[in-house]
């Protein structure tokens, strides 16, 4: 058996950390994996280091990459064939109705579309539902996606759709050794989805409160971001790491007394799973799938407003009360075990896998 993993976005994050955790299992089972993702991204030589075959084509290319793609998957030929990510998914569409002999799976690792103003959203909508009717299987990763899609009408029949969990390695996390004084820790890229404005104005909110932040992680936003922190970063009150490998975004986030995860929308974030695995509390919008992880006041926080006032309030209770970090700690490393382990993730995988036409 061979199976082709296609991820467009090969940098670190969530949706990365997935697939190379699913290659990686894969090859342990002795299947041949092949991996296909942008040019000179942290994903493929990630992925080389694991010992896949790696593949890179320009994924940003929008007019070429359907076509790149297509003859990569014609001289690879695999067995299954494997999208993550509305870019690889929606690339991979074509080839997929002309094959449609072989297994092709497409993961959803968040609906962004529905986030977009008219018409955009008309042209997502458009772009998913192609990609969800040309491949034989869609996977969401929280039941939020799976509802939205019934929603959206995505998706051709009930048979294409599952829901499979993010999971994390509870033995690959370190534990949590929070750093003193006490330290707030956002880990993500600086783009819309995260609202790096947001993360800003509560880094400063908290640096009024003489409390510490670090932002772990680039993007788009990262020079308007700095330039908006610079009195409270040259006062040592914020630490931005810009863009580093997910060991060392594991690094900073055991040292964190709290993460904080302000974002706009989300799928199921890997990086509040880390958090819970480690034992760090968490205060995090309560979009997506984000709820399927954390109860509010039993795992973590989950704040319902866009208000920069809510979070610091959260954090600088958190900070405050020891006994509650303590027993939010305790549960969220119970909620991962019991319910996110990614030994089970990769066997709900490896079962689809297994499954005949």
């Amino acid at each position: 058996m061979s199976i082709t993993q296609i991820v467009a976005d090969g940098r670190p994050g969530g949706g990365t950390v997935m697939v190379l955790a699913l290659a990686a299992d894969l090859l342990a089972r002795g299947v041949e994996v092949s991996l296909i993702t942008d040019q000179k991204s942290y994903a493929a030589g990630a992925g080389r280091r694991l010992g896949a075959t790696v593949e890179e084509i320009p994924f940003f290319a929008l007019s070429t990459a359907s076509r790149h793609l297509a003859s990569t998957l014609d001289r690879l030929r695999p067995s299954i064939v494997h999208a993550h990510g509305s870019r690889a998914g929606f690339h991979l569409a074509p080839w997929a109705r002309r094959h449609r002999e072989l297994p092709t799976h497409y993961t959803v690792h968040g609906y962004h579309f529905h986030h977009r103003a008219w018409p955009r959203r008309l042209l997502g909508r458009w772009a998913e539902r192609r990609t969800g009717r040309a491949l034989r299987s869609v996977i969401h990763v929280c039941d939020y996606d799976r509802r939205l899609a019934e929603r959206w009408r995505l998706l051709a029949d009930e048979a294409s759709r599952r829901v499979i969990y993010n999971g994390v390695d509870l033995e690959a996390v370190p534990p949590a050794r929070p750093a003193e004084p006490p330290r707030a820790v956002f880990v993500g890229r600086l783009v819309t989805q995260k609202d790096p404005e947001l993360i800003a104005t509560i880094a400063a909110e908290l640096a009024a409160s003489e409390i510490d932040s670090t932002l772990v992680g680039g993007g788009d936003a990262e020079p308007t971001v700095r330039s908006r922190l610079q009195q409270e970063i040259a006062a040592g009150r914020v630490t931005m790491t810009g863009t580093i490998d997910h060991q060392g975004a594991l690094a900073e986030l055991s040292r964190a007394t709290v993460l904080v995860l302000p974002s706009r929308w989300e799928g199921l974030p890997v990086v509040v799973l880390e958090a819970l695995a480690m034992g760090v509390p968490v205060v995090a919008a309560a979009v997506g799938g984000i709820p399927e992880i954390v109860n509010s006041g039993e795992t973590g926080i989950l704040i319902e407003s866009r208000s920069a006032q809510d979070y610091a309030d959260a954090v600088r209770g958190l900070l405050a009360d020891r006994r509650q970090r303590e027993r939010l700690s305790d549960n969220g490393k119970l909620r991962v075990r019991e319910r996110f382990a990614l030994a089970d993730c990769l066997g709900r995988y490896a079962a689809l896998y297994s499954q005949r036409p």
